[in-house]
């Protein structure tokens, strides 16, 4: 127990480091007590698996795909830790033999015995790791489990709960994540449909369940399409940010992105002159995108007010947290530069996949960080003595963690302050782009409204 505590810990320092900003939505949907098995997407190889252990405030049994149980090292760790090797039928069939189908007999019984338990257990159902902007095909395991828990395990009250896990850029660090605990699936009222096979009816409710909290196209670039009309979309709707935040939240663009998705197939089913309507607004929100990013200004920024009152404050608010925050922020900085840029050079070395940034990095970065606390904690032990040692330790995390926020806050800063001074100068830009933002926004309600008419929702 112990050695799971202080894993998820270290768990959580690394994601805050290497994301920006970890946001969760539906958390109280997983039950205090009780057996939980958690089915989550699996876009980003290990640091799924460390999102949801630091995300969940209970004790998770892992499970893993038994080929990481090769490396004897590695499999002395997984074992120590508890985690339940998974024999996929494609790793049988790519070493050319036939999968033996008893070969997860014992998984399933250490899965059963948690479930007992009231434990909560984690499966990753599509069975392998992706960069594909989509779900894949899910495998049945995580269905047999429940059911097979549920029908023979006598495991009372048991829920199966999906967890979509979506990435602004899981590659590219200080980006933003969004986890959402998505409706369960409550084994005591599940019905299979009449006809069809239990194992098949569950797996394609938890696929559903899973699409329902996670987004899914059909290639990367209608992916990046949909992400940047989302986003500019959410940002012309959305308020002017007030001074001091960094970021609209990721789930305000997701949201934007799944109520586009939405009223996609009632736009092809709409009559020419509101499809034009339609074709218009994207137009022109992509020409104010493209209009703003030349000058280096945010859509969020074009309606910023101008008066000196408010730049006033901009300056005393920003300059004081920089003079108070800076120099602990500094201290951080000094103390983390070389393992952090060594720990990003190694996660960048021999990519393969898009995950493979975040999980090195990670993985280095909690190496090397603890490697230099124990030396830099010596030699101030051996110098300064074990008092100041102890203060100078506790002192390297959180110095870290102000010098993240602190950095962040302070590009946004100057990017507001930039937008601020290049509207001053140039207040025709400035009533450009705030009198277009001001009629997209009238418009894209007006489609809006337009699209969700009843008469558009037959076939939906």
């Amino acid at each position: 127990m112990i050695a799971y505590v202080l894993f998820r810990a270290v768990a959580g320092v690394a994601l805050r480091w290497y994301y920006r900003d970890i946001h969760v939505e539906g958390i109280e949907r997983i039950p205090r007590r009780g057996p939980v098995l958690l089915v989550v997407n699996h876009p980003n190889a290990l640091v799924d698996a460390l999102l949801v252990l630091w995300v969940v405030p209970r004790r998770v049994l892992l499970t893993a795909k038994a080929t990481l149980f090769g490396n004897r090292l590695l499999a002395a760790a997984l074992r120590w830790f508890g985690v339940v090797p998974l024999h996929r039928a494609s790793d049988a069939a790519a070493a050319g033999s036939q999968p033996d189908p008893t070969r997860n007999r014992d998984s399933f019984r250490a899965v059963q015995a948690a479930l007992r338990r009231g434990g909560t257990v984690l499966i990753f159902p599509e069975g392998r790791s992706h960069d594909e902007p989509s779900l894949a095909p899910l495998k049945t395991g995580a269905a047999r489990m429940a059911l097979s828990a549920w029908e023979t395990g006598g495991v009372a009250g048991l829920s199966v709960i999906p967890i979509g896990l979506t990435f602004e850029r899981k590659d590219a660090p200080r980006t933003r994540v969004l986890v959402q605990v998505g409706e369960p699936i409550r084994m005591e009222s599940w019905e299979p449909r009449a006809g069809s096979r239990p194992a098949e009816a569950l797996t394609a409710e938890i696929d559903a369940k899973l699409r329902a909290v996670t987004l899914n196209h059909a290639s990367s670039d209608a992916a990046a399409r949909a992400a940047r009309l989302a986003s500019a979309v959410a940002a012309v709707l959305g308020d002017v940010p007030a001074i001091g935040v960094v970021d609209r939240p990721l789930a305000a663009d997701i949201e934007m992105a799944r109520r586009i998705d939405r009223l996609a197939p009632r736009l092809a089913r709409a009559d020419a002159s509101l499809r034009a309507r339609a074709e218009d607004v994207v137009r022109r929100l992509d020409a104010i995108r493209r209009d703003a990013g030349a000058h280096g200004i945010r859509l969020e920024d074009a309606r910023i007010l101008l008066g000196s009152r408010h730049a006033l404050r901009f300056i005393l608010r920003e300059g004081w947290i920089v003079l108070v925050g800076g120099p602990v922020a500094l201290w951080g900085r000094l103390n983390h530069w070389l393992p952090f840029r060594a720990a990003r050079a190694l996660g960048r070395r021999s990519v393969e996949s898009a995950a493979d940034p975040a999980m090195r990095t990670l993985v280095a970065g909690a190496v090397l960080v603890l490697f230099a606390y124990l030396v830099q904690t010596t030699v101030v032990w051996r110098v300064w003595g074990p008092d100041i040692a102890l203060g100078y330790l506790v002192s390297l995390p959180i110095a870290a963690d102000i010098n993240f926020s602190l950095s962040d806050r302070l590009r946004r800063a100057m990017r507001r302050a930039h937008a601020f001074v290049r509207f001053r100068r140039h207040p025709e830009l400035h009533a450009r782009l705030a009198g277009e933002l001001l009629a997209l926004r009238h418009d894209i309600v007006e489609l809006d409204q337009a699209l969700s008419a009843p008469e558009l929702a037959a076939g939906a």
